[in-house]
């Protein structure tokens, strides 16, 4: 029972962590990637060698891999999609199923997406300033699906 808490409860503090830190400078800083990747690493080490719990590698590298293509459409797109973003979802994937991962990453598109529409069109209406360079930090918009994963793991 208690590593079906610890994992999803590591995930909350790397979500939360990265999160403010998206929020207040408009990027991570690289220790909140290598301390909580290195504990998502030694968890999944403990979850793969107990002898009761089937813990799948397969399924947490295919999550990883949705975090390897934000990376590499980051480089594609010249950077319209910060490494940042690819590192998290990255990181995220040794803490979550593949399609948990993936509903995240959807969920928090869909919210950023209609927070941007919002914000181009409140400008354009009210302020009549151009907006259409500005840069919207996304890990934000992640917190809301991802704590709803949590909770549905926790207690669904």
């Amino acid at each position: 029972m208690r590593e079906l808490i610890s994992g999803p409860i590591l995930f909350i503090g790397f979500l939360l962590t990265a999160a403010v830190q998206d929020f207040q400078r408009k990027k991570v800083k690289l220790w909140v990637y290598a301390f909580f990747g290195v504990l998502a690493l030694v968890l999944d080490g403990y979850l793969w060698i107990m002898p009761d719990y089937h813990f799948l590698w397969i399924n947490h590298l295919g999550s990883c891999c949705l975090g390897v293509c934000l990376i590499l459409a980051g480089r594609f797109l010249e950077g319209e999609i910060g490494i940042g973003d690819g590192l998290f979802f990255l990181i995220s994937g040794l803490m979550l199923d593949f399609f948990q991962n993936l509903t995240v990453l959807c969920m928090g598109v869909v919210l950023c997406g209609l927070y941007g529409m919002v914000l181009f069109v409140w400008n354009q209406i009210y302020w009549k300033k151009d907006v259409r360079k500005l840069t919207i930090p996304f890990l934000p918009f992640a917190v809301i699906p991802g704590l709803w994963i949590t909770a549905m793991e926790l207690w669904g």
